[in-house]
């Protein structure tokens, strides 16, 4: 019998690194425009040879982070996590939590290089560590605000790559947004599934307004018509309009995916694990959406090849996920990552080596800047 790295297994070495990536276009969504994505690389280096890497994607106006601050706040963690053992991911989780409670973005670096470690050590695919099994997972792919012509010309490109389902943003004006939506029907004809996000941009009644006249259009569901923590306006829009409403910006945690099965707020949740802090919060999340018989999807931001893997490996791993919005690292021009997803007509297919499966070139990292103490 092999020995156990468990108990002799600690963390020697933790790198932190800026990872600027160029995209094809700005992506503009209600509540901010992002030109680029300014992420935050995580190395954790062990004293028995495995190395997990972790990506932070920080979409200030939803999480309130930047790249700048997960920097900052990732020196404190490392300081927190050196020298203790990696295989011990929850307790390192959670003492992440309790050293920085609403940092949420940059823990969930941290907890995906922990997990890469784990299942490495474990020699299984993530998603076999997480108990998960080998499934389709087919995602859409998301169209940012812009003019109705962009959107159709984007929608047609869309079907030529194989996707069968579109997501677009709306928020911004009911008029707008209706010719928009018009235009993408148009153009994909009624076989293709669309999906709508407002990223938070109306009020209530703005909501139940814009939902109304966009009936006609077969919406299959829209993500977080109102402000985040305005849950009475959420439940106020699922029940006055026939498309399904899924809660993403208002749930961070579990406690507030408790809170919408309570309030009946929405039939849907969004699980975004760089949003609630890791695959560790992630899968108490789609256990209590589980028990309360709501179906869920996992989402992402714009990271790449790595943590979209990661988050395509949780996603195999939990059943109740059964919508996936997993497009994070398409549109990325030249993304230094080996191995990862790749996109096959809109399936999502994961590599079936242990951990993640995907990292970051060495010559790529060999040219970054470390962040010192």
């Amino acid at each position: 019998m092999e020995k156990s790295l468990y108990p002799t297994m600690k963390i020697d070495e933790i790198n932190i690194y800026p990872f600027n990536i160029e995209t094809e276009e700005i992506f503009k969504i209600a509540t901010m425009s992002l030109s680029g994505a300014k992420n935050v690389l995580v190395e954790i280096k062990t004293n028995q040879g495995l190395t997990g890497w972790g990506e932070a994607c920080s979409f200030r106006a939803i999480v309130g982070e930047t790249q700048q601050i997960n920097l900052a706040a990732a020196v404190e963690l490392r300081e927190a996590l050196l020298g203790k053992n990696p295989l011990e991911v929850v307790a390192r989780t959670e003492e992440m939590e309790a050293w920085l409670p609403y940092n949420t973005t940059i823990r969930s670096a941290f907890d995906m290089a922990l997990y890469d470690i784990a299942s490495q050590a474990a020699g299984l695919p993530l998603y076999v560590y997480l108990g998960g099994t080998r499934r389709p997972v087919e995602t859409d792919l998301t169209i940012g605000i812009g003019t109705p012509e962009e959107a159709s010309e984007k929608a047609k490109k869309i079907l030529k790559k194989g996707f069968k389902m579109i997501k677009t943003k709306v928020g911004i004006s009911i008029e707008d947004d209706l010719k928009r939506l018009r235009a993408i029907r148009e153009a994909v004809g009624s076989e293709i599934k669309i999906r709508i996000d407002a990223n938070q941009g109306w009020d209530r009644v703005t909501a139940v307004q814009c939902l109304t006249s966009y009936e006609e259009l077969d919406i299959e569901f829209c993500e977080q018509p109102v402000r985040a923590r305005d849950f009475e306006g959420l439940k106020y829009v699922s029940d006055h309009t026939k498309i399904p409403i899924m809660a993403d910006e208002s749930v961070f945690s579990p406690w507030d995916a408790l809170k919408i099965i309570h309030t009946k707020a929405a039939p849907l949740i969004n699980i975004k694990l760089s949003k609630s802090g890791g695959i560790s919060a992630g899968l108490k999340i789609a256990h209590i959406a589980q028990a309360g018989y709501i179906s869920c999807m996992t989402g992402c931001m714009s990271e790449s090849g790595l943590a979209n893997t990661a988050f395509t490996h949780f996603a195999m791993a939990n059943s109740i996920v059964k919508y996936f919005d997993l497009d994070a690292n398409e549109g990325h021009v030249n993304e230094p990552i080996v191995g990862g997803v790749v996109f096959d007509k809109g399936q999502v297919i994961v590599p079936d080596t242990p951990g993640i499966g995907a990292k970051p070139e060495p010559d790529f990292i060999k040219d970054l800047q470390k962040e010192k103490r």
